[in-house]
């Protein structure tokens, strides 16, 4: 392998952290309590972004990884948002052909659907341990993150390429 092809992977790979590193601050970033439902679902955004990217890359492993962080840093169960984006991740590849081929447009209803799926299963997970919600204000995030999506792809984008 040539130094240029090496240097090229360690900046993509060096992007993939960065990205998710800066997904974390996103999720714990304090708010004000009435803005706390505006925020975007950053990690979802992370993962399906590079799952959509480099399918054969970037998969499960760092969906999962990238979950159990956000577990720890939020104070979640343990698993819950790891096994959502593990999904999300999953959805992703079996439809990373697809979604390419989408404008922006599109691709951003199609990640408010993804990021309600794990939203939801979020939920589910939160309502197995004893936890209950009295409305379907919690999808805000995913219109919230539907909305940012365009600006966050053709950043990342232009970074990666």
């Amino acid at each position: 392998m040539n130094h240029a092809a090496e240097d090229s992977q360690t900046a993509s790979w060096f992007l993939v952290v960065f990205t998710a590193a800066i997904s974390l601050l996103g999720a714990v970033w304090p708010l004000a309590i009435w803005a706390s439902w505006l925020r975007p679902e950053l990690a979802a955004m992370t993962v399906v972004y590079w799952v959509i990217n480099s399918p054969f890359k970037i998969g499960m492993v760092y969906a999962w990884s990238l979950g159990l962080a956000v577990d720890v840093l939020e104070g979640a169960v343990l698993g819950q948002n790891a096994l959502g984006l593990t999904v999300l991740a999953y959805l992703c590849f079996l439809l990373h052909q697809r979604l390419r081929m989408l404008s922006v447009v599109e691709q951003a209803f199609s990640v408010f659907i993804l990021v309600g799926i794990y939203q939801l299963i979020g939920y589910w997970v939160h309502g197995l341990t004893g936890g209950n919600y009295y409305s379907m204000a919690f999808l805000i995030p995913a219109l919230v993150s539907a909305l940012l999506w365009p600006w966050m792809k053709l950043t990342l984008d232009r970074l990666t390429f």
